[in-house]
């Protein structure tokens, strides 16, 4: 893991009088920002267990860490579909579950949705106990009391992160580093950040290989 104090050479000589806590706080800030954005950062976790009743499970990330997005999960090797608030059928059996205590007969799980805090709920309960049943891919972001954050933004996103840094500190009003030129330096942040959204889902096969065909007129 790279240190938050690591990225202050891409930070603290182009805003001059910047402290360093102020540079760090921001630093975590962009860091979060770049993860949720782009879905670089991503794991397989080791498999779960499936316990028989049990509708909300935890997400077992790195420390500092958590889980942002699902991008694959599997139930018995079956791809499992992910559902939402508000949909129906699946969600009313979780909240019943987890804070009306309903008796639900239970089954074979096809969907699961992430929460807040880093678990995960089923859209039915299992009903028959599989050791090493879930398998699953996330995304993660670092948390926001975090000093480390993943080797992958330092190496190969130092110098854009440390652009969407001095952008945010420059916005700051009335100090010593405060500059109309933050436009230019989140420009160039958010442009890294779209680049590496594009690598994320080139890597994990989500993104399209194939020419479309158009129709000369």
């Amino acid at each position: 893991m790279a240190q938050l104090s690591d990225f202050a050479p891409y930070v603290l000589p182009y805003v001059p009088g910047c402290p360093s806590p102020l540079a760090e706080q921001h630093t975590r800030d962009v860091c979060i920002d770049f993860c949720m954005r782009s879905l670089i950062v991503r794991l397989a976790l080791d498999p779960i267990d499936a316990v028989v009743g049990q509708i909300e499970n935890d997400l077992d990330t790195p420390n500092g860490t958590l889980a942002h997005t699902i991008i694959e999960a599997w139930y018995e090797g079956r791809p499992l579909d992910q559902f939402k608030a508000g949909d129906t059928n699946s969600t009313a059996e979780a909240f019943n579950l987890l804070f009306i205590g309903a008796d639900i007969s239970g089954g074979t799980p096809k969907a699961v949705q992430l929460t807040p805090n880093n678990t995960f709920l089923f859209d039915i309960a299992p009903s028959i106990a599989s050791p090493a049943a879930v398998t699953m891919t996330v995304s993660t972001k670092p948390t926001r009391t975090t000093t480390t954050v993943d080797d992958l933004l330092f190496n190969d996103y130092a110098d854009a992160i440390g652009l969407g840094v001095v952008s945010r500190l420059m916005r700051l009003p009335n100090q010593p580093f405060s500059s109309p030129s933050w436009t230019v330096n989140q420009g160039m942040y958010e442009s890294a950040r779209t680049s590496a959204r594009v690598r994320a889902e080139k890597s994990f096969g989500s993104a399209s290989t194939f020419v479309r065909p158009r129709r000369f007129i």
